[in-house]
């Protein structure tokens, strides 16, 4: 599980998703106990045919089977599961994110917004937020959403209703031709575009809780086509949802686009540096390996944030090939970011450029060596 901070420049862009958390959440392993009691469960068989039951006949065969008591390792194990949850382990890095704020005077009030998948958009997360946290997150379509209770000035019998009348269902909102389309202006797909919205405020889904109110976003589908003159087809809509009902529409949406910053990042990291692929055997070894890439990682973005900016403008970075029609506005890559990082290294040791092997076939005594030009760091680093 990782949590990035998104970094902005102010005029609105390209951004950047700098990894502050990765955290290892393996599955609990389960006991070898439920192990054999699954393997030693028969199979159910497929229930009889109902007959007619007989007078003289006796209850006690139709009694249900009580299921054995749970060992101690069961009663762990399904403790363990629970606690490894992805949703748990996503909730955990978002309370922490929130207490590192509230430690800095400059940062206590500042409002935390946080961008994740459908995988993340549970009961657990929205109901344990912390203080000053908006999440922002996809929702499914056919989500039973329901308006607030409307005040009523005569008494009613029974206990009082919780939620009001029900709402449509996002798939309803993005059908009904009757709900307008809002054109949202928000930087996607490496430029600005504009967006077609609807948005409901202010609805109650029974996954949020009562206490919890919240908007319901539908993005329209972008259209594509496969060829120049091909037909015009369409993706999936969007679903989202907010906690917070009163956000900005034009910074919600926008929110939503910039999490794909973290899908770029995972690329890299698998890609590149070829996170979780180490040659490592010690336990603590494998948990640390991810975490000390992932923290490099996010230091050479964060030293490219803070020497270049958010573009290639300096000339610090290697030329481009010509085949490649970027621009020097564009936003350095991370392959750029190492080609710029090797290159600094053999500068800084390389005094003089290697134009052939001749410095190999010297009049040295049997136990010397020819002089190498590069230090081992750096063939290290050309290895890599």
């Amino acid at each position: 599980m990782q949590v990035s901070v998104l970094v902005t420049p102010l005029a609105g862009g390209a951004a950047r998703a700098l990894p502050v958390c990765f955290e290892f959440a393996p599955p609990a392993v389960k006991p070898k106990s439920v192990k054999r009691q699954q393997s030693s469960t028969p199979a159910k068989a497929a229930p009889p045919e109902k007959a007619a039951p007989k007078k003289n006949q006796s209850t006690a065969s139709a009694k249900a089977v009580r299921k054995p008591t749970a060992t101690p390792e069961e009663i762990a194990y399904k403790q363990e599961k629970k606690q490894r949850r992805l949703p748990q382990v996503g909730l955990n890095g978002i309370i922490r994110l929130r207490e590192s704020l509230d430690e800095r005077p400059e940062l206590r009030q500042r409002k935390l917004v946080v961008a994740g998948d459908g995988s993340y958009t549970t009961r657990l997360v929205l109901q344990g937020l912390p203080h000053d946290t908006t999440y922002i997150g996809r929702i499914r379509k056919d989500a039973k959403l329901h308006f607030p209770v409307e005040a009523s000035g005569r008494k009613k019998n029974g206990r009082p209703r919780q939620y009001g009348q029900v709402a449509p269902t996002p798939e309803q909102i993005y059908l009904d031709d009757s709900k307008p389309w809002t054109e949202v202006r928000c930087f996607v797909a490496g430029q600005f575009r504009m967006a077609s919205v609807k948005v409901l405020k202010t609805v109650y889904w029974r996954n949020a809780g009562v206490d919890l109110p919240t908007q319901v976003v539908v993005i329209k589908a972008a259209g594509y086509r496969l060829c120049k003159g091909g037909k015009l087809l369409y993706r999936h809509p969007a679903y989202l949802i907010s906690t917070d009902p009163d956000m900005p529409l034009q910074m919600l949406v926008q929110s939503y686009f910039y999490r794909w910053e973290i899908e770029s990042n995972h690329r890299d990291e698998k890609s590149l540096l070829g996170v979780a692929e180490g040659h490592v055997r010690n336990p603590e070894a494998v948990r640390r390996l991810p975490q000390l890439q992932v923290a490099a990682y996010s230091l050479v973005l964060l030293a490219s944030l803070l020497s270049s900016g958010f573009t290639r403008n300096g000339g610090e970075y290697l030329r481009l090939p010509k085949w490649r029609h970027l621009t020097e506005q564009a936003r350095p890559s991370l392959l750029d970011m190492l080609n710029l990082m090797r290159s600094q290294i053999f500068a800084r040791d390389l005094k003089h450029p290697v134009t052939g092997f001749e410095d190999f076939i010297k009049n040295l005594p049997a136990q010397m060596k020819a002089s190498k030009p590069l230090s081992p760091g750096n063939l290290t680093t050309f290895a890599a």
